[in-house]
């Protein structure tokens, strides 16, 4: 930024003494020459200094700024017209002086600055033949020019501290708010894996297992148990559905040996699926798993709340939307009557679908069954 604001001052200071001396009668042709080709030499070495920061940048800009005085004084004997007069004063308060915004951060630079402020009020003094009217307003722009270049690279350097120190604070409430918000996913994932496994199995024994077979819930019990030990363990296992888990994605599974293995599972619970539609989705892993979870769920609540022993799953996949509809003829209920706090219905299908960017819409009324319906973009 100091750099930037040096840049900026300098070759505004140039291109103002460009326009002065361009002014009819300012100086003759060889001098307003001479005097061009120093300008633009300075405006270059201007830009290398504030580019490619070296000090030997730095003094070549500073002895162009005092040749160009130079060059513009001796054609005039001294005797400055208010052409002559306006370019000394943009070279001498911008075009040099601008150099003062960047000789504010150590006291070697400060000392720089000094001498390179004496030096240039002392050439244009000692250029001065006679009595000039416009030597003192000359001297006091270019002490204007210096010093309101010295306050601006001051306010500039003091600044940077606090600027750093904001952005630092900014930095760690976003972390702070990012541990926050992977720590509330993996508590609704946690709570989501308890709900879809071991919670379905309590809830069978509650039901003292009623319509299911021994061998089944033998089987869905040593699972859970292989689960809780993982977990206890450390590692972060990934359930296919309630009753089976694995530490691989699911989206290494063939989705038709996943339907296929949903349909053993619940069968053997008493409740047949009657597959429509197409076998083949083509989601990317994490929708994939989060569209089987879900629909693994639906299936769990029409098994335990709906009281029939059938239902129909219908896939399809427009190339746009996954979307799966699981329908049964059951004793239906009341959407609005579900209350907000309820795990399986709203953070295992709803959330979870919502988290791979879909929707979910159910359509049920008492004693008229019900119709979920999860869609899923590609």
């Amino acid at each position: 930024m100091l750099y930037r604001t040096t840049r900026l001052f300098g070759l505004a200071g140039v291109v103002i003494a460009v326009l002065c001396l361009s002014l009819p009668g300012a100086l003759d042709l060889p001098s307003y020459v001479a005097c061009l080709g120093l300008l633009f030499a300075l405006a270059a070495a201007l830009i290398l200094a504030t580019y490619r920061p070296h000090p030997l940048w730095m003094i070549l800009s500073y002895s162009l700024g005092l040749c160009t005085i130079c060059a513009i004084y001796i054609p005039t004997d001294g005797q400055l017209n208010v052409a002559t007069g306006s370019a000394i004063s943009a070279v001498g308060a911008w075009g040099i002086g601008s150099l003062a915004t960047i000789l504010v951060s150590a006291w070697g630079q400060l000392i720089m600055l000094v001498l390179g402020f004496t030096g240039t009020v002392t050439t244009i003094v000692l250029l001065s033949t006679g009595v000039n009217p416009r030597i003192l307003p000359l001297l006091v722009f270019v002490s204007v020019g210096w010093g309101v270049s010295t306050m601006f690279g001051v306010w500039l350097r003091s600044s940077f501290p606090r600027v750093m120190g904001r952005v630092a604070s900014i930095g760690r409430a976003h972390n702070v708010e990012r541990r926050a918000t992977e720590t509330e996913t993996q508590r609704h994932r946690d709570a989501r894996l308890l709900h879809d496994t071991v919670l379905a199995t309590l809830t069978l024994l509650a039901h003292s297992g009623v319509g299911v077979a021994p061998e089944a819930l033998r089987s869905q019990a040593e699972s859970d148990g292989a689960l809780l030990t993982r977990l206890r363990l450390g590692e972060s296992p990934s359930p296919k559905a309630s009753g089976g888990y694995t530490l691989t994605n699911t989206a290494e599974l063939a989705l038709g040996g996943t339907l296929e293995a949903l349909k053993k599972r619940f069968s053997s619970m008493g409740l047949d699926i009657n597959w429509h539609g197409s076998g083949q989705l083509g989601l990317p892993g994490t929708k994939l798993e989060a569209f089987v979870l879900a629909l693994s769920e639906c299936l769990e609540n029409v098994r335990r709340h709906s009281g029939q022993n059938v239902a129909h799953v219908t896939l399809s996949d427009d190339g746009a939307i996954v979307r799966g509809v699981v329908t049964d003829a059951g004793t239906g209920f009341d959407p609005a009557a579900i209350a907000g706090g309820r795990l399986g219905f709203a953070d295992s299908v709803v959330a979870r679908v919502r988290d791979a960017g879909g929707s979910v819409r159910v359509f049920s009324a008492p004693a008229a069954g019900t119709t979920v319906v999860l869609e899923i973009p590609k």
